[in-house]
């Protein structure tokens, strides 16, 4: 099931994620990036050609992160592995924006944006982040697998909704036999934190 733009919002707060914006890409052109932000994008422009309304299709997310020196870093993150549209490279002024090119999405899935919150939520609010914003982004596209190289389209899915767990430990669902389904390394059940 596909999120909407206050479903985002609002897990988005339960998830400690310093959300800055939901729009559509074309909203962005009204907006200037400030740092240690997520934004969560829809690929569609607000209004299709006819000048109607669109309802949206893929959710995709532009973090913002302040060196310690000040200096400005974006990581562009797709589902399906593709680089930032052009709309994107214009928010923030750089043509070469870092992206993941590992597709963790089914092709028949609708969870972009469950991915994009989790993402957002393992580089600003997990206990598991080292706080180095690029290892902690490959930390967690390594949790996945590619879906180019496996025939399990519910895999990721499965992995992802560890991230959607409640903090009190009393009403998470166990998911001790993640490790028989997914077959996680130790790191990876570590970064999930599934094991101590």
């Amino acid at each position: 099931m596909s999120l909407t733009n206050i479903e985002i919002e609002s897990l988005a707060k339960k998830m400690n994620i310093p959300l800055e914006e939901v729009c559509f890409k074309s909203d962005l052109i009204f907006m200037k990036p400030k740092p240690n932000k997520v934004y969560i994008v829809n690929m569609e422009n607000e209004f299709n050609d006819d000048g109607r309304h669109n309802d949206g299709s893929h959710w995709v997310c532009l973090i913002s992160k302040e060196t310690k020196n000040g200096a400005p870093q974006y990581l562009y993150f797709d589902s399906y592995g593709c680089p930032a549209p052009i709309e994107v490279q214009k928010f923030v002024g750089v043509q070469q924006i870092p992206y993941n090119t590992k597709d963790i999405q089914g092709l028949l899935s609708s969870v972009c944006g469950y991915f994009c919150l989790a993402l957002a939520h393992f580089v600003f609010s997990s206990e598991h982040n080292t706080g180095d914003f690029y290892s902690d982004v490959n930390n967690f596209i390594d949790l996945f697998q590619d879906m180019n190289k496996t025939m399990d389209l519910y895999i990721n899915e499965c992995i992802l909704k560890a991230f959607f767990q409640s903090s009190d430990p009393r009403e998470r669902i166990p998911i001790n036999n993640l490790n028989e389904i997914v077959e996680l390394t130790p790191e990876q059940a570590q970064s999930l934190g599934l094991t101590k």
